[in-house]
Formats: structure tokens, sequence, C-alpha cells
């Protein structure tokens, strides 16, 4: 299998955590570049730290769906992680054939909705704990009061675009109120782009979530659904879904 003619140097990837053991209420992902790709051997490096001393979620063993985009169609292939080379930098060993699909767009909305965007520049790892916690104190019976400021937000299931003022960095930490009788939604989010805007001396900047509750990216569908008065399921959204589709 000719892995490198899909994978090729600077490629972004997309991992999505396919084993066995994951916690299967959670959406479990995270980007990485390709570095070195062959039949055995997939070495990917990540914009920011997986882990920093932390105790880590990522081990040896752990599956990933890989999906990518090549000759204007997305590739995916199941691989299993096989070293964590440093916190930026792992290596995989792909796994049978690969598979080609139609690429989607997941139907957005543009609304304004209460958000607490909480930039650091933290690791992965890191975030993850801290979005556990956060999930945990929302569900009490007397949660926390989160200073949350009305956002112009363009949304969908799998991220948020918005405007910001300071510098952006590669994760984040969103709280955003989807004002549907229910907690605020948590999610850990990664930059995917950023552009500045001299104009309105603001950053925009696009966001995919990496992880958050499955029940939470429902919600957003839901919501979807409601405003553009259609069907905006993410069941054909490979890009949103932890499991091998044919």
């Amino acid at each position: 299998m000719n892995y490198d003619r899909y994978f090729i140097r600077g490629q972004k990837v997309f991992l999505i955590n396919i084993s066995e053991e994951r916690d299967e209420s959670v959406f479990d992902s995270f980007t990485g570049k390709v570095v070195l790709c062959n039949d055995d051997r997939l070495l990917l490096k990540t914009a920011y730290r997986l882990y920093s001393g932390e105790v880590m979620s990522l081990k040896p063993g752990m599956q990933f769906k890989l999906t990518t985009e090549a000759m204007g169609m997305g590739i995916q292939v199941r691989a299993e992680l096989t070293d964590l080379i440093s916190p930026e930098e792992l290596q995989l060993r792909p796994l049978g054939e690969l598979s080609v699909y139609q690429r989607r767009q997941s139907p957005r909305i543009e609304l304004t909705l209460p958000l607490l965007h909480v930039p650091q520049k933290s690791s992965l790892a890191a975030f993850q704990r801290e979005w556990k916690r956060v999930i945990s104190d929302l569900r009490k019976p007397d949660p926390p009061r989160l200073k949350l400021s009305a956002t112009t937000l363009n949304l969908s299931a799998g991220g948020v675009r918005l405007d910001q003022s300071s510098n952006p960095t590669h994760l984040s930490l969103l709280v955003i109120d989807l004002q549907d009788e229910k907690p605020p939604l948590c999610a850990v989010a990664e930059l995917v782009w950023h552009q500045q805007d001299e104009e309105q001396k603001l950053i925009k900047c696009g966001y995919r979530f990496v992880e958050i509750l499955k029940e939470d990216q429902e919600r957003i569908v839901a919501l979807v659904e409601k405003e553009i008065g259609g069907k905006a399921s993410i069941a054909k959204h490979r890009e949103l879904i932890d499991r091998m589709l044919p």
C-alpha cells in the first residue's frame, strides 16, 4: 500500500480516537502534520504539546482513524500509535486499506450566544483535564457562575469561527451557552486558521472542536436545524464520527 502517495510531508492529518477502551460519550481528537510516511510508519508533528509532565491519555497500542484530503477527496485509514517520540511528535503504524470518501461541509449558522473563551499555551493533556473539571462543575445542582459574554459566532457541530482582539493560541477552552435550557457546553478547540482584519482591528479565527461531548455535538446540530429549517445530521461527516465507515 503506497501510503506516502496520500500522506505527503507537511500535510495535515486529523486523528480521531477509535480505541475500544475510549469513553464513547466523548469525541476525542487532534491534528498533526506529516513528517515522514512509508508503508509501515507514519511520523506526525503537532503544533502544540500533547503532554507536559501530566498523566498521559495517549499510550502505545491506541487506535485512531486518520482523515486527510488528497486530490480533492477525503482519505481515511486506521492506524495504531506505536511511539510517543516527544511532546509534539508521535509515530503510528497504518493498518489495512485506505478508503476514499466525498468530503462534506458541516451546516453552519451565524448567531450571537454567551461565550467564555480561555486561550492558553498549555498542552492538550492539560486542556483535557480542565475540560473534564468544567464539565463536572457545569452539571452540579449549583454550578459556578461563569462570566460569559454575548459574542457573534459562526457555529457548526465541528467547530466555530469568531473574532478576537488578542493573538490566538493553538488551543483554547470554549464554554458556549446554547440557550436551550440546558447547561452550557464546554469544548477544547484547536486553531485551524486566523486572519487579521485591519479595518476592524480584530483577528478572525476558525477553531475545530477536538474534545467535546457527543451529546453537545447533537445539541449544536439541533440548534442548526432549528435555524436553517432543515436536516443537519453529522452522520455523513467522517471527520465528526469516531469509527471507521465504509
